[in-house]
């Protein structure tokens, strides 16, 4: 069985996972300077849609822990 300890653990880590994702971002864009995306704003709209709902998720859950 795990115990609370392995549960802030698991947090810890999905939240550095989290981190890690955030960070492929550049100055708001999800390529490089080096390497730059053919992506138009407007195309980008349903992965927003995606990652908003993803985030409504977390936070509902999250928001529901020791309740």
């Amino acid at each position: 069985m795990r115990t609370s300890t392995d549960f802030i653990a698991s947090l810890k880590h999905e939240h550095a996972r989290l981190g890690r994702v955030l960070e492929v971002i550049d100055n708001g864009i999800w390529w490089t300077k080096e390497k730059p995306g053919r992506v138009k704003v407007e195309d980008l709209q349903e992965q927003l849609e995606t990652i908003e709902g993803a985030l409504d998720k977390i936070e509902h859950v999250v928001g529901q822990i020791g309740s």
